[in-house]
């Protein structure tokens, strides 16, 4: 691996793009969760169909990241930022241009293609950077990108719903894309110089089929609300592709995803806090302006400005969860994290369709600024575990199961408000009272997560002088 150097400024100018880029991408990975009562309505689809835009969407984007080494490797930096831009661009112009949901569907999938790479090959660029005593800071910048782009979506995209229209969710981007496209031209540069590494097509396919089988199988359950055989099968078969394309990765000398790195204890369990924190994040951000719309019969603009005090505080936390990590070490930082999600995601419990909107837009903020805490520390920590010749392939690993746990926690979250919807179902009960109930289901998944999060982070090590010094 040879490193091109550049100066500081060459670097922070390139980061500073870079990051534009990956917030416009990562915006869109919610900005279409307060459309989907409009996309079933104008495109006459099911909810579970619909929501395919949003997990059919972070699905794609988790199944590029184990491709991210490989391609960081094999090409130019630069231009992978401009395919990458490009692809987004595409998918862009299908969403404007869409006539049918399966359109609308392509140009979300084509986007999150250049999404869900951009991410792992930023945080690839920060790892051959920066040494470890400033990946913290640094990483808790990418973290605002990560976490902010998609906690703003909802609001920003219910605005353009309701003033603009549907087709300009992906219009409006088409001149940032452009934008973007001329910067990287400027001011975007080689990393390293391009190595002549292969990659295993087998193992790309059969991680796609098992996640995508196994989505689909969430998918078929929330569609019915009831466990059948045809989502039977696809779970199954989803588990048993998964267990094959495991077994392969340990067999080959170069796999998709090094899954020894997981024999680190630390790494492990990290990305696993992280892979919750995710899930935190993008699953809730999908149900609230659901319940918001559906419940308590809001606009979707509406809807997103609940939502708003939490992105802006989450913009706010990022940056200052990874100074604190550098700081004070992850125990405390995740500690403190997963208890302010579990106190935040308890009000949620008791959501009905009369609670004051005030308390609804509290307790979602609360809980994010706890997210925003845990997310990126949780995952440098992890990186930071390694060995550095591993830290490239650790970073596709954690990267890969967050993204995936996010998209499959948010179909499981969707799934039980069915679930939840068709139990309540009464003859003497109203429609809104029985969506209610679907709803406390998925919240209450939702607070056993936090709460195994936390669980979990008593097991992490507390930094001791020597690990601070080293650091």
């Amino acid at each position: 691996m040879i490193t091109i150097k550049s100066s500081n400024k060459q670097k922070i100018t390139m980061m500073a793009v870079l990051l534009i880029g990956a917030f416009t991408m990562l915006l869109t990975e919610t900005f279409f969760n307060n459309a989907l009562p409009t996309i079933i309505k104008q495109f006459q689809v099911s909810q579970a169909t619909a929501q395919w835009v949003s997990i059919g969407y972070q699905l794609v984007a988790g199944l590029m990241i184990p491709v991210s080494a490989w391609i960081f490797h094999r090409f130019n930096m630069r231009y992978t930022f401009l395919v990458l831009t490009g692809f987004f661009l595409v998918g862009c112009l299908f969403g404007f241009y869409a006539t049918n949901f399966g359109m609308l569907l392509t140009g979300r999938l084509v986007q999150a293609v250049a999404a869900g790479s951009m991410i792992p090959l930023i945080q690839n660029v920060v790892l051959t950077l920066y040494p470890v005593k400033q990946r913290g800071t640094v990483m808790g910048i990418i973290g605002l990108v990560v976490a902010f782009g998609p906690a703003l979506g909802p609001t920003v995209g219910g605005w353009i719903i309701d003033n603009l229209g549907l087709r300009w969710l992906s219009g409006s981007l088409i001149p940032l894309t452009l934008v973007m496209i001329i910067a990287a031209l400027a001011f975007v540069r080689p990393v390293l110089r391009p190595a002549n590494v292969s990659v295993d097509w087998l193992s790309i396919v059969e991680s796609t089929l098992s996640f995508g089988m196994l989505l689909y199988g969430f998918s078929v359950i929330g569609n019915t609300g009831t466990l059948n055989w045809t989502s039977t099968v696809y779970l199954v078969t989803g588990v048993v592709i998964l267990m094959t394309f495991g077994f392969r990765q340990l067999r080959l000398a170069n796999p998709l995803i090094d899954l020894t790195v997981f024999k680190n204890h630390i790494f492990g369990l990290t990305t696993l806090l992280s892979a919750l924190s995710n899930i935190a994040l993008l699953g809730v951000e999908l149900v609230l302006p659901l319940y918001l719309q559906r419940v308590h019969g809001l606009s979707a603009l509406t809807s997103g400005l609940i939502l708003l005090p939490g992105a802006l505080l989450e913009g706010l936390v990022s940056p200052i969860s990874g100074k604190l990590y550098d700081k004070y070490g992850i125990k405390p930082i995740s500690l403190i994290g997963f208890s302010i999600i579990v106190l935040g995601t308890l009000p949620m419990l008791f959501f009905t369709s009369t609670t004051n909107l005030v308390v609804v837009a509290v307790a979602y903020a609360f809980r994010i600024v706890g997210v925003a805490m845990v997310m990126m520390p949780t995952f440098t920590e992890g990186i930071n575990s390694l060995e550095p010749a591993l830290s490239i392939h650790g970073n596709a690993a954690s990267s890969t199961v967050r993204q995936i746990a996010g998209s499959l926690g948010t179909a499981i979250l969707m799934m039980l408000i069915s679930f939840g919807t068709n139990a309540g179902s009464q003859t003497n009960v109203s429609h809104v009272v029985q969506l209610n109930h679907g709803y406390w289901y998925s919240f209450l998944a939702a607070f056993v997560m936090a709460l195994l999060g936390l669980v979990l982070s008593f097991g992490l090590k507390a930094r001791t002088a020597a690990t601070s010094d080293s650091k």
